[in-house]
């Protein structure tokens, strides 16, 4: 993903309290959203005007989150009433963000669950050094724990802890 800028200078994680807007076609399994969507969940802003699957979308919520959110999600669907929660979103590139989700699924005129749109705002973010040897080592990290070099993994968590990040 590359990054993402909201205004002069900007990226999503310098802007706490950015607002993302979403909707997603429940029956096609397709997710748009702008460009906050597109930076909190580690989606490219070409694969949400596209439609990307939920599953794409939600990937990073955090372990510890993602039982209880996947069944608010689908608590909304069946119910149709609203959906609320806050959870962390964990990247692979170590960034991490708390967000407030919430949103609505709208039925369509046979009472199908048809579009669920609504908000993410970030309540904080982990905002990534401007440190270009600390970026690397996060990409590289990111890449050695992909490909599970748990050992590389071990080394560039070591040199990031040497840099204070």
């Amino acid at each position: 993903m590359s990054d993402v800028g909201f205004g002069e200078g900007k990226t999503g994680l310098d802007d706490v309290n950015s607002v993302g807007f979403y909707s997603w076609v429940v029956p096609e399994n397709k997710v748009y959203g702008d460009q906050v969507i597109a930076f909190i969940f580690g989606v490219s802003e070409q694969e949400l005007a596209s439609g990307a699957p939920i599953e794409k979308v939600i990937r990073y919520i955090d372990e510890g989150d993602r039982q209880r959110v996947a069944k608010s999600i689908h608590d909304a669907i069946v119910t149709g009433c609203a959906y609320q929660e806050n959870y962390g979103v964990t990247h692979p590139d170590g960034r991490r963000i708390d967000v407030a989700a919430n949103g609505r699924c709208l039925r369509d005129a046979e009472g199908v669950p048809h579009i669920y749109s609504g908000t993410v705002t970030i309540q904080s973010a982990a905002v990534a050094a401007n440190d270009p040897l600390e970026n690397h080592c996060r990409a590289a990290l990111g890449l050695a724990t992909k490909r599970r070099q748990m050992l590389a993994a071990r080394y560039l968590t070591s040199a990031l802890n040497v840099l204070g990040k």
